[in-house]
């Protein structure tokens, strides 16, 4: 018998997928699935770092109306020196934690329970209670937003904010980010809720721990003082917390968070 010409041998009837073709149809289905599921997942944190810089400016407006009704910005801490019970976000309470409804900035945020959803940022789940929650993943400029400490004498102190008139470049200072906590050490580490953003370097000398929380994809969202935010990429990091994603952005100088 003749075989039948090579070409009418793809018009043959085939009895089924080979085990190589099988393996590559299967490999293509599971990459496009791995895309699918990638690309889900980047629209989700996109949407969340999103949430989270809408918050930051909600938080300036805030404090530029606490501001406009008191003269200076919010103190970060106006009591730290002595009961360290207040805070920007609340006043803690007889069982140690902060209630936001007494927070100087809470009536500016349209009350305790809008404030609460303002200062949770979705994309940071604390992984213990720690003595600064009610804050909600952000952190304030203490040092020259929140505090009079960068400014010479006589007014240098920490029982109030600095009055608006002395930003000199708002839009490079910063007013609030992102922040973080690294509680314990080791095993026990856990991230817990920060109140205060910190610079590379004190105004009165030393290096804090980094409590800046760079969880958007290695990024930290940053409200400045003219309203604008920014996503900054992690340019620097401590002696602690480097694998929990604390650092710092921008030059290693603390002019970003004076005034």
């Amino acid at each position: 018998m003749k075989r039948a010409p090579g070409w009418l041998a793809p018009l043959r009837r085939r009895e089924g997928f080979s085990l190589i073709e099988l393996v590559v149809v299967m490999g293509i289905l599971t990459l496009l699935a791995l895309l699918a599921v990638g690309g889900g997942r980047w629209a989700f944190d996109a949407g969340r770092a999103a949430v989270c810089q809408n918050n930051l400016r909600q938080l300036v407006e805030a404090n530029w109306a606490y501001a406009g009704d008191h003269g200076t910005f919010v103190a970060a801490a106006s009591d730290i020196n002595e009961a360290n019970a207040c805070r920007w976000h609340g006043v803690r309470g007889a069982d140690g934690a902060f209630d936001a409804a007494g927070g100087p900035l809470t009536g500016y945020l349209g009350g305790a329970g809008v404030s609460g959803i303002v200062r949770a940022c979705p994309a940071f789940r604390p992984a213990a209670w720690g003595f600064e929650a009610s804050c909600g993943g952000y952190g304030y400029n203490a040092q020259g937003i929140g505090s009079q400490a960068c400014m010479p004498p006589p007014n240098a102190g920490t029982a109030k904010g600095v009055p608006p008139a002395v930003l000199t470049h708002p839009a490079t200072t910063v007013m609030f980010a992102d922040a973080a906590y690294l509680q314990g050490s080791g095993a026990k580490a856990r991230l817990i809720e920060y109140s205060f953003c910190e610079p590379r370097t004190w105004s009165v000398g030393g290096t804090p721990w980094p409590t800046i929380h760079f969880r958007h994809r290695g990024r930290a969202n940053v409200a400045w003082c003219d309203g604008h935010v920014t996503a900054e990429l992690r340019t620097a990091t401590g002696a602690r917390g480097a694998e929990a994603g604390l650092g710092w952005f921008g030059p290693e100088a603390a002019d970003l968070f004076s005034p």
